[in-house]
């Protein structure tokens, strides 16, 4: 039994133009360390763990009038939003199952110490789209969300100087024709946040997604390159070259017609290669991930989910989130899962 995902939310609009947001957030962890005269003192044993409580959101934000084609701006400053997952976790709403694609992988997580601004191409969708399909980001023409990071995401305070721009751009092409298609593009560019052989290894992502949302069905489709990761560990072991990534994700999602259109039939696939280049192994290293299920939302926003899911590891892979080890040789991981997930 897992808890995968313990938010507590507490919003505030103070006026018109100013609210705040403070989320903390509950983790498992393997250890706590403090540090006494230079020397690092273990407070949990390696093998145990436990749930801790952390921070995840704490930002005020600002809302600045419309400027023309410019609509429903938001500006967050503080430890807010970065600008992909959660804005892909309302397209993909099976979070609560596990992370999505670039954060699985360990390239980033979703949030970070910054300032940002977001916003709308032009007025919302009509009402039936946002009563049918989706309330979210949904912008007439798109939606856009811009900011700069210190980098290393909320699960680390910051080893560097290095403040990371990041972006990213959602384009509907045809809203009057197919309001449900989107195509877009993500990207940052900094460095690592650890010091490799006197250097800050680079990191860089460009990641393009095509996704398309009807009252029936839900499909996205998405290709990244990276070179490094938020953390910095993507490096050729003993230099501080970054790892060249690559790899690629498909979801779909459609609404069955029983029970009021409540239950669902999802699957995903994931394909990723952590040494492009070979810099570390001669290939064999990339990992393939395979999940589905059925998710029944019995209440708004309540789901029970039900998912098979399987990691299959070539014979270099390291594991997720970690440079490959030649030789490694891992056995695939596999689980069947009933998640519920209650949100108010």
């Amino acid at each position: 039994f897992l808890i995968t995902r313990g938010y507590i939310v507490i919003k505030k609009q103070l006026t018109p133009w100013l609210g705040f947001r403070i989320t903390p957030d509950i983790t498992l962890e393997k250890q706590e360390t403090i540090e006494i005269d230079g020397e690092e003192i273990t407070l949990v044993d390696q093998n145990n763990t436990d749930f801790k409580l952390r921070l995840k959101y704490l930002y005020a934000e600002f809302r600045p009038p419309d400027i023309s084609f410019l609509t429903s701006m938001r500006s967050e400053v503080g430890m807010g939003h970065m600008p992909w997952l959660d804005f892909e976790e309302h397209i993909n709403p099976y979070r609560c199952q596990g992370t999505m694609f670039i954060e699985r992988a360990g390239t980033f997580n979703s949030a970070d110490l910054g300032v940002s601004m977001r916003g709308y191409f032009g007025r919302q969708l009509d009402e039936y789209y946002m009563k049918n399909v989706s309330k979210y980001y949904a912008g007439r023409w798109g939606s856009w969300h811009v900011g700069v990071y210190n980098g290393p995401g909320y699960h680390a305070t910051e080893n560097n100087a290095n403040k990371v721009p990041e972006w990213r751009l959602s384009l509907r092409p045809l809203p009057d024709i197919v309001p449900g298609l989107q195509v877009h593009y993500f990207g940052l560019y900094g460095t690592g946040n650890n010091e490799t052989v006197g250097e800050f290894p680079d990191y860089k992502v460009h990641l393009g997604m095509l996704s398309y949302q009807n009252e029936w069905v839900t499909f996205t489709g998405q290709y990244a390159r990276t070179w490094g990761n938020a953390s910095g560990t993507w490096v050729v072991p003993g230099t501080d070259q970054a790892l060249k990534t690559e790899g690629y994700s498909f979801f779909a999602n459609t609404k069955l017609p029983v029970l009021d259109r409540k239950l669902n039939l999802f699957a995903r696939y994931d394909h990723f290669d952590p040494d492009k280049n070979n810099a570390v192994t001669p290939g064999d290293d990339c990992y393939d991930l395979v999940n589905g299920g059925l998710a029944w939302e019995f209440y708004h926003h309540f789901m029970w989910l039900l998912v098979y899911e399987r990691i299959m590891y070539e014979k270099n892979n390291g594991g997720l989130g970690k440079v490959p080890v030649e030789g490694d040789n891992l056995a695939d991981d596999w689980r069947v899962q009933t998640v519920l997930q209650i949100k108010f």
